[in-house]
């Protein structure tokens, strides 16, 4: 390679990183099994380092393993050459490399500051991208599809700063997003901090993306977005879409706004961002109408979230619909180890053939909720017996605390499980909280719950109660004023205490639980079903029927330390204890002490 490029050899990790930083190459060749560092640290502290965290690195070495390569490349490398290798193809990748680079010096710059070449347009306008005060300025859409381009082409701009200083309008051109994933090891991700400053981005239109992210952005990791709205958006293709952010990995995004529309035949899909691993998501507000046939998750907010993101202050509106997915939820898909606190969910859900669905989330599993809401309606219909449905959570095993279902939810199918909270609870804590939807089902179903259970562990449910109306058909087989079925088997614990059931009952609905195997019921409350018998109680005490109206809601309200705050005019109440929606969609001002 001498004749075409001027060389510089290290013996060992240390000096590498010396002539780098002397010499700034335009391409690093590097080992992993070296004296005294190996490549992996090497290269951690290259991309580290401000003078040399630009400079594309390509791994060549004798370590085959894929779970070496996946490192090497998670790590920031734009290729993984192994051993032995032909000298012909290392050099045409290495000349591949460097054609995808189109960069220029620029003299008033201590690094090499990437360029692509425009006809009369800088590439971006602003400072040199190093801090908030000099960051890179966006204010056409040719400098944002330049960003696009050189994300895609491996430029991850990890720790730069870009501002938005104008709306940008893309009409007429058929978006490819910022960033990409394919699977774990095909990656571009967009690493800097981006704020919009309160500017939109509109009418991008994504088709096309395959198996592949897509958004605005396609894929962000270690990146900040924040104070950017995307309108008029319509994305109809991509393994993983967000209106916003197809997949996010340990990132932030703060302040954001999404409207549009997404159709897809196969993805996890959100409002905001489909995917969101180890992320933050705050103050931000989706209004998406969503079509989703086939693949995993779809939510308004969120399609899949895991290990540790957290959602804050968030909330989300419009409608989803799906058929043929696992988890489809009013703000999110499915969640699992995350938080989410102070968020709200709108969107109505209608699903077809799909496993979870649920005003909120289709499934939480080990996740913490807390001061949520979710007022839209649910409809579900799957023949299939574990398909389950709740105004705020299809399926839960998290701690649920001072949350609200208001929304109506409709199960159709014999078989499956509904309920004006909770479809399924299972190794669950949930405490303060109340649904006051109608609810109907074929199957299983109970005014706050479908079912609950516990084959180890426990299962409480505490401080509950329930204001929907409960509908079942002839043909059901469990169905309760506030819980369907109880059971737990083994090691398992089921306790629900102190809660109460004051909706409407229709005929096949038992006063509180129509099955009881095992587990307690303890200081609970409910009305007389319509034959007045209550043997399906079988393990509890300190248990009160209710057949007038002598509790009124003040006296509940009091017992479990909420107050009532607002217009008064928004419920009404009867004669007995049942309240009166004036529409489908009505909410109480309730909110605890």
């Amino acid at each position: 390679m001498s004749p075409e490029y001027t060389i510089y050899a290290a013996k060992t990790g240390q000096e590498a990183i010396e002539l780098a930083k002397e010499y700034l190459p335009d391409m690093i060749l590097l080992d992993i099994v070296m004296p005294e560092m190996d490549g992996y640290e090497v290269i951690s502290v290259l991309k580290n380092t401000e003078e040399t965290r630009a400079i594309p690195v390509i791994f060549v070495t004798g370590l085959a393993n894929t779970d070496d390569e996946e490192k090497g490349l998670g790590m920031g490398a734009v290729d993984y050459i192994t051993k032995p290798c032909v000298g012909a193809i290392v050099k045409l990748r290495i000349r591949n490399q460097m054609q995808m680079l189109k960069r220029i010096k620029t003299p008033e710059s201590t690094y090499e500051k990437w360029v692509i070449q425009q006809e009369d347009d800088a590439k971006f306008g602003g400072g040199d991208g190093k801090s908030l005060d000099s960051a890179y300025v966006i204010s056409s859409k040719n400098q944002l599809m330049m960003l696009a381009e050189e994300v895609n082409e491996g430029t991850s701009y990890n720790g730069f700063y870009f501002r938005i200083d104008c709306d940008i309008d893309m009409e007429g051109i058929e978006w490819t997003p910022i960033g990409y994933c394919v699977g774990p090891y095909e990656k571009r991700e967009f690493g800097g901090i981006l704020d919009g400053g309160g500017y939109t981005v509109r009418n991008f239109k994504v088709e096309n993306q395959g198996n592949r992210s897509s958004g605005l952005f396609g894929y962000i990791e270690y990146a900040v977005i924040q104070n950017l709205y995307v309108k008029e958006f319509e994305i109809n293709d991509g393994a993983v879409i967000g209106g916003l952010v197809g997949y996010s990995e340990t990132s932030t995004i703060a302040s954001c706004y999404a409207e549009g529309k997404i159709e897809s035949e196969s993805a996890n899909a959100g409002g905001i961002v489909g995917i969101a691993c180890n992320s933050r998501v705050e103050n931000s507000v989706s209004s998406i109408f969503m079509n989703v046939h086939q693949g995993s998750t779809a939510g308004g907010l969120c399609g899949l979230a895991y290990n540790g993101s957290r959602f804050i202050n968030c909330e989300s509106q419009g409608r989803v619909r799906a058929k043929n997915l696992a988890s489809v939820g009013g703000f999110v898909g499915s969640i699992k180890d995350c938080t989410v606190e102070n968020c709200r969910a709108k969107s109505s859900v209608t699903c077809l053939e799909c496993g979870n669905a649920g005003g909120f989330g289709g499934s939480g599993r080990n996740c913490v909720f807390d001061w949520c809401m979710a007022s839209g309606n649910v409809r579900a219909a799957s023949d299939d017996m574990s398909s389950i449905a709740g105004g705020f959570m299809g399926f839960t095993n998290s701690v649920v605390t001072r949350c609200i279902a208001s929304g109506n939810v409709l199960m159709g199918g014999e078989h499956g499980a509904a309920g004006g909270f909770a479809g399924d609870v299972s190794r669950a804590s949930i405490y303060s909280c109340y649904s006051c939807g109608s609810i109907a089902s074929e199957g299983h179903v109970g005014g706050f719950a479908g079912r609950a259970y516990c084959n180890e562990g426990s299962t409480n449910i505490e401080n509950c109660y329930t204001l929907g109306e409960v509908v079942s058909e002839d043909k059901i087989t469990q169905a309760g004023g506030f819980i369907g079925a109880m059971n737990c088997d083994r090691d398992g614990s089921v306790v629900i205490a102190t809660c109460y059931s004051f909706g409407k009952l229709s005929l096949n609905v038992k006063g509180f639980t129509s099955r009881q195997s095992k587990g307690n019921i303890l200081d609970c409350v409910w009305r007389k079903d319509e034959d007045g018998i209550n043997e399906y109680i079988t393990d509890g005490r300190n248990i009160q029927e209710l057949s007038t109206g002598q509790f009124g809601y003040e006296y509940i309200f009091s017992e479990m330390g909420w107050s009532i705050t607002g217009d008064a005019n928004v419920w009404h109440y009867d004669d007995e204890i049942t309240p009166r929606r004036p529409h489908l969609n009505g909410l109480p001002v309730v909110n605890p002490e």
